[in-house]
């Protein structure tokens, strides 16, 4: 983590200030520390440069390091994942990051947040966009050194800091980002508390923006969704959402309609339609 960043931090559960630990710094990253909230008395890490506020479990970590890896090389890093998609769903993609990345500001004292990062597919198109702090949260630390890898293996990783937390608790303090965005983060089980505490986190003018996918009413898709808390399912829910948090100039965008193809996936289910969305609004 750059060391910069720690001012910013605040504990995700009672959002009061750290104390803090330098154990191992090099530069301008410290590599190890320790974070103890003065309010609460929680004590979270930085374990290899990563700020861990979510459990760590060294089998699980290397677990999901290693299936994660062969992915990386294989298909990250040399982009080979694009073949992966047809010509139309492919220019449906490039239209939608287009339309997340509108967002980011380029001045070299903006700060911007992606929160479900994952190991960097999207991240990658984020950096050359602005000369500012970019900050990344993914709440599996071992998809966050996963990313730590990506990111210095394409020499990318001089202005990051990887954040190991839950986007639905951010642990940083109000007013802190000129912009937010997310890649499908909008997928993941009760996200409303992330669009308010995206909004929270904010500074005032600044946009959100993220993306997700829609299923048809009463499909198979749709119905394991809704089971499992992924509520965005429809327009009406995620306009809704954003308005009622406080966000104006909202805008909800489609960008590709189909039917799932492949099977054996968990979500969406092989046959349903599915269709790809992003919304935006100004805090």
């Amino acid at each position: 983590m750059r060391i910069n960043i720690i001012n910013y931090l605040v504990c995700p559960i009672c959002h009061a200030d750290f104390s803090f630990s330098i154990h191992k710094k090099i530069k301008e990253r410290i590599i190890e520390g320790e974070l103890k909230c003065e309010k609460c008395g929680r004590k979270f890490y930085i374990r290899n440069e990563i700020v861990c506020f979510d459990s760590y479990r060294k089998k699980q970590f290397e677990s999901d390091v290693q299936k994660l890896r062969k992915t990386t090389i294989e298909q990250e890093i040399p982009k080979k994942w694009i073949r992966l998609f047809s010509k139309p769903e492919l220019i449906a993609l490039k239209k939608e990051w287009s339309f997340l990345l509108s967002v980011v500001k380029k001045n070299k004292s903006a700060i911007h947040l992606d929160f479900a990062t994952g190991t960097g597919r999207f991240l990658r198109n984020i950096i050359p966009k602005t000369k500012g702090e970019i900050i990344a949260i993914d709440n599996g630390y071992g998809t966050c050194q996963e990313l730590r890898y990506f990111l210095k293996k394409t020499r990318k990783y001089d202005r990051i800091s990887i954040i190991c937390a839950d986007a639905r608790k951010i642990p940083f303090k109000n007013g802190v980002f000129n912009s937010v965005s997310s890649w499908s983060g909008l997928n993941e089980p009760k996200m409303e508390n992330t669009i308010k505490e995206a909004k929270r986190v904010l500074k005032n003018k600044s946009y959100f923006a993220a993306s997700g996918i829609h299923y048809q009413e009463g499909s198979k898709s749709f119905l394991r969704a809704k089971k499992h808390n992924i509520n965005f399912l429809t327009k009406e829910k995620i306009v809704r959402t954003l308005r009622n948090a406080g966000f104006h100039k909202i805008e909800h965008k489609v960008f590709y309609k189909g039917r799932w193809n492949e099977e054996g996936d968990y979500l969406p289910i092989f046959g349903d339609l599915y269709i790809t969305y992003a919304v935006r609004g100004e805090k």
